[in-house]
């Protein structure tokens, strides 16, 4: 427990030299929030611009090991290679839910600027669940897609992938909010969180367990 907690302690120093790039982009993403037109919709892309780029810059260690040579150094500590995987899995894990929290944060406090009362906390909850639960589904492939074909290749991966996401979810608040249409989609969207968040917590839960899996299988064929 205590190697596992060096090694947390190490990719969290590794971040450190990408402090000033993560302060910018908070800013880029609360931005982008508050020029959403409705008040939910503030709400709803602060908390899941934050929470995805939490998670997306904790995925940064995985490079920064490629580049350093760290794994090297690591796997001469006693431990096995399944706790080096898990350590990973808990920081990217616990950097996503740190997101989440500092997104509900930023959305109560912008929309309290803006419109001088808090936000829903169904709503802010609902879209937390929902951003943790939709990067979630995003780390677990990326990560055994790093641990197969590098950082670099992998990282190009979930740009793709990330991007293709964010502009989706962008292009339906979009059309909605232009053509004054309600979408189905977002009632859908929170009709599901709002009764079977449960269900989706175990689903990504067990989806999470498998990608650990498959990354720990990956991660002990690869040659040394």
């Amino acid at each position: 427990m205590n190697v596992i907690k060096g090694l947390l302690t190490k990719d969290l120093l590794q971040l450190r030299s990408y402090r000033k790039t993560l302060i910018i982009f908070i800013i880029i993403f609360i931005f982008t929030g508050i020029s959403q037109e409705t008040t939910k919709g503030i709400g709803v892309m602060v908390s899941v611009m934050l929470t995805f780029g939490f998670g997306m810059f904790s995925m940064a260690t995985f490079n920064y090991d490629e580049q350093s040579k760290a794994d090297r150094y690591v796997l001469t500590l006693p431990l096995t290679k399944k706790e080096v995987v898990l350590s990973k899995y808990v920081f990217v894990i616990s950097a996503t839910i740190i997101g989440s929290i500092v997104g509900i944060l930023a959305s109560f406090l912008i929309l309290f600027i803006i419109n001088h009362q808090f936000a829903s906390i169904q709503d802010v909850l609902s879209t937390a669940i929902g951003g943790i639960l939709g990067i979630g589904l995003i780390e677990s492939i990326q990560i055994p897609c790093v641990y197969k074909w590098g950082a670099e290749k992998g990282r190009i991966q979930m740009f793709i992938v990330a991007a293709i996401i964010l502009l989706l979810i962008g292009g339906i608040f979009f059309v909605g909010q232009k053509s004054n249409i309600n979408l189905p989609v977002n009632d859908v969207l929170n009709n599901i969180i709002n009764f079977l968040q449960i269900i989706l917590i175990l689903a990504t839960i067990i989806i999470y367990y498998i990608s650990y899996r498959i990354s720990c299988r990956i991660y002990k064929n690869k040659e040394e």
